[in-house]
């Protein structure tokens, strides 16, 4: 029972956090959620904070590490590998070796495999976190995806550290030369097993897959299940499980894109299962950060006041010494950090961008590389699992300050990211100190996501991204074309109106002529009644279109005695063939109605139809890569909806317009998924 009220308390403080951040999207979310876990402290709720340490590194780590695998761009980890693996290792090991001696030497008390320890939990940082402070300003090139790739992988190499400095503090046997050999041969036989469980697991769904299985609660719960086995299967052969867990991750990265190819609705299976258990689990370590400041905070004042100041102190000192090692190791290996990038590639992906950017100075992009050395979820996740019993049962009595320790570095290291990186950094370009209109905005929206799929593009999906591209590039093109014309409403409700009626005329002559069939014709019913054009006509023209395509329906019952179930994947050509017919007889009426008052308005009416012709060619056209395509442009419109709140948060659109972009991006992406039902 204790243990759930306590999951349900943070559970609940994460829903919250999340409500409040989107109603002040100003202040970061990780702030939010430690003020909550406070309030939680403050509240007469029973909450127990003693677990098995094993059980928080299953249940919280191992997941958290196999996403990251799993979502880590291979293609850009691959560009940046030799400064990310001298992020991820050089500097894990430089710091937890020197941090650790400088700590026992300030602190004798506590002992060598504590410091060595502690020095561990501090290593892993956290790029979601950077993230999210960094939104609207624009990194020297290829430092986010440095930093990506640094939190997976001393994240790894942090927490392995850590177990080899906790089993020394409990056996109480500690030797530099002994923990470097356990680190060499853990490591190995971490990645072995993630390799080797984690291609199974893949194996065993491609299986599933090939022979026409498509239950997709199933598969999301094999991959939910893998890794927690890979984890468990690890420590049993007593190598790393951390390790394993992200190898495990970045395996099933890899064969993503042939799943792909399957079923869209698998894919959002897994997008949707995995999105809720990433923002639960990493809300509720913040929340838990948020509440035992406060808790441990309280124990040292009743057991051990005169300690306080020296910790709080200390504190400071462990932060001014993790941010001067961080910088030295940046400023002096600048130029394998900054890549310069070839102008000819930059061109063919931007051709209206200049030639490059202005190369940063050594010291400033150490400076900004620092800052950005942001400690979060694995930090406290790892503080949370200290022993409380260390070698022949005795307590550990340092635990607590250990904790606080912790919790005052996370703590000063999201304070300082969010006031000096945007001193640090320049706003994006693309921004101005005006507020968007809707048109402005949907075109740096539109933008961002051309932005997105050119960097998502690879060998192996280059028809699926073109093809997306290309459709965004006339979108944009055409919100640039009416950017500086302001529609007239009334005037595009007339011109729906009519459009509506011409339609349905068309309809009634093609069902008494019996040129459509039963299923067709429900088909396009329920796409029209599914488009924008449909649900933005007032609800009087709505009754009367209802009313006469099914008068046109009881005609057809009459000549039909079967009725196909509802679908678009089935006879896509007569659906094609209608709407075709529809948008000639549309657009003739349109144009019957067009003069210099009113073309904008003409275009912007008639392009509802044409969308219809085009979106259903392309399925007829791209059906195998219909799925594979779909599951890209519900990716991208995750992006946008991301970048739609990013303007929100910066005050660069209004809450009228952030509405119209959501019901646009809503809109969007009901299409894609009636198009894949």
């Amino acid at each position: 029972m204790e243990i759930f009220i306590m999951l349900s308390s943070f559970i609940i403080a994460t829903i919250l956090s999340t409500i409040i951040h989107y109603k002040f999207p100003r202040i970061p979310l990780v702030f939010i959620q430690i003020f909550l876990g406070m309030l939680i402290f403050l509240t007469p709720i029973p909450i127990v904070m003693e677990f098995e340490p094993e059980m928080f590194l299953i249940g919280i780590i191992a997941p958290l590490l196999f996403l990251e695998g799993n979502h880590v761009s291979r293609i850009k980890l691959l560009k940046y590998i030799k400064p990310v693996v001298l992020m991820a290792i050089g500097l894990v090991f430089t710091t937890v070796i020197g941090l650790g001696y400088i700590t026992h030497f300030i602190m004798p008390l506590i002992p060598i495999a504590a410091c060595f320890a502690l020095a561990a939990i501090i290593c892993p940082t956290d790029a979601v976190a950077v993230q999210a402070i960094a939104q609207g300003k624009k990194l020297p090139r290829g430092l986010m995806t440095i930093l990506e790739g640094e939190s997976l992988l001393n994240d790894a190499a942090g927490i392995l550290s850590f177990n080899i400095a906790v089993i020394a503090l409990t056996a109480h046997v500690f030797t530099v030369q002994g923990a470097a050999i356990q680190f060499v041969t853990t490591s190995l036989g971490g990645v072995i097993i993630g390799l080797i469980i984690g291609i199974i697991f893949v194996q065993i769904r491609i299986r599933l897959l090939d022979g026409g299985f498509e239950e997709e609660y199933i598969f999301s719960l094999i991959q939910l299940l893998t890794p927690f086995v890979i984890y468990m299967v690890a420590e049993a052969f007593h190598v790393s499980g951390v390790i394993a867990a992200v190898i495990g991750g970045i395996i099933h990265g890899i064969e993503r894109d042939r799943f792909s190819q399957a079923t869209t609705k698998l894919q959002m299976g897994y997008n949707y299962t995995w999105g809720l258990l990433s923002t639960v689990l990493n809300g509720m370590v913040f929340t838990i950060l948020g509440y035992i400041i406060p808790e441990v905070t309280l124990e040292i004042v009743t057991h051990e006041r005169q300690n306080l100041v020296g910790l709080l102190i200390l504190t400071a000192i462990i932060s001014l010494l993790v941010y001067l090692f961080r910088f030295i190791w940046v400023f002096m290996l600048y130029d394998k950090f900054y890549i310069p990038e070839n102008p000819f590639i930059k061109i063919l992906n931007n051709p209206d961008a200049g030639l490059s950017e202005e190369r940063p100075s050594r010291f400033k992009y150490a400076l900004i590389a620092t800052v950005c050395g942001v400690h979060g979820t694995i930090s406290m996740a790892i503080a949370l699992t200290l022993p409380y019993e260390i070698y022949q049962d005795r307590s550990f009595i340092y635990r607590d300050d250990l904790l606080f320790i912790t919790a005052g570095v996370v703590v000063i290291s999201l304070v300082v990211a969010q006031v000096l990186l945007p001193l640090l950094v320049e706003n994006d370009v693309t921004q101005n100190s005006s507020k968007y209109s809707f048109k402005e905005a949907r075109i740096f929206v539109i933008e961002k996501a051309i932005e997105y799929l050119q960097q998502q593009t690879t060998e192996e999906n280059t028809a699926i991204t073109g093809n997306l591209i290309r459709q965004n590039t006339m979108r944009l093109n055409f919100y640039k074309r009416i950017r500086d014309n302001d529609e007239n409403p009334k005037e595009i409700i007339r011109l729906q109106n009519k459009a509506l009626d011409v339609e349905a005329a068309v309809l009634e002559d093609l069902t008494a002529s019996g040129a459509i069939s039963e299923t067709a014709y429900q088909n396009y019913v329920a796409y029209v009644e599914r488009t924008r054009l449909f649900s933005h006509t007032s609800f009087v023209k709505k009754v009367l279109f209802i009313m006469r395509v099914r008068k046109s329906r009881r005609k057809l019952s009459t000549r039909f005695s079967g009725v196909s179930p509802l679908t678009f994947r089935s006879h896509l050509i007569e659906l094609q063939n209608i709407a075709n017919k529809v948008y000639t007889e549309v657009l003739s009426a349109l144009l019957e109605e067009a003069g210099g008052h009113n073309r904008m308005e003409v275009a912007l009416v008639s392009d509802t139809y044409l969308n219809r012709v085009e979106q259903l060619k392309r399925n007829i056209v791209n059906e195998k890569l219909e799925g594979a395509e779909a599951l890209m442009a519900l990716n991208m419109i995750g992006m946008e909806r991301e970048v739609v709140q990013q303007l929100v948060g910066r005050g660069k659109i209004s809450p009228d317009v952030a509405i119209e972009l959501r019901q646009s991006l809503n809109y969007d992406e009901m299409i894609l998924l009636d198009n894949q039902s």
